[in-house]
């Protein structure tokens, strides 16, 4: 099967249909949970950040800021995924093929990696090295904003 035909089997489907195919806010209220799920992921990676850089929550233990604010990181993530698997479902053929969709989707993928192995390693640490904690901090948001910004340009191209 080419990728058309897994597209074109894809956006036939009976889920396909049944999200683009419903009241229009089904669609809509697909995009609000997309962007209520990436802005608390960001929230949480933000406060975390600011207590990694020494600009908040001083008294606080990194490790309880990290704990809980991962929580949201994992929450927010979920939800992002979740809604855009099931935006992209509806209409495979006009994701798939736009450039900018592409680079959200490697974007994606980057800042995941990322969480996982840098900015996760930084909010571990009961101290980490101020060096260390600003480049993880600065790579995490970096990635994650980016994501965001490409997903913004997916409706221009």
């Amino acid at each position: 099967m080419t990728t058309f035909e897994i597209l074109s089997w894809l956006q036939d489907s009976a889920l396909a249909h049944a999200i683009s195919k419903t009241d229009h806010l089904v669609g809509a209220g697909l995009q609000i949970v997309h962007v209520m799920g990436l802005v608390a992921l960001l929230a949480s990676l933000v406060l975390i950040s600011l207590h990694l850089v020494g600009l908040a929550f001083k008294q606080q233990p990194l490790t309880n800021i990290a704990r809980e604010a991962t929580k949201l990181v994992w929450v927010g993530l979920a939800l992002t995924a979740l809604s855009g698997t099931l935006m992209f479902i509806a209409t495979p053929k006009l994701y798939f093929y736009n450039p900018a969709f592409r680079l959200k989707m490697m974007l994606f993928f980057v800042a995941v990696i990322v969480q996982l192995a840098l900015f996760r390693k930084a909010a571990a640490q009961t101290t980490p090295a101020p060096t260390f904690a600003r480049a993880s901090v600065g790579i995490s948001l970096a990635a994650w904003f980016s994501v965001a910004m490409a997903g913004r340009m997916i409706g221009f191209i």
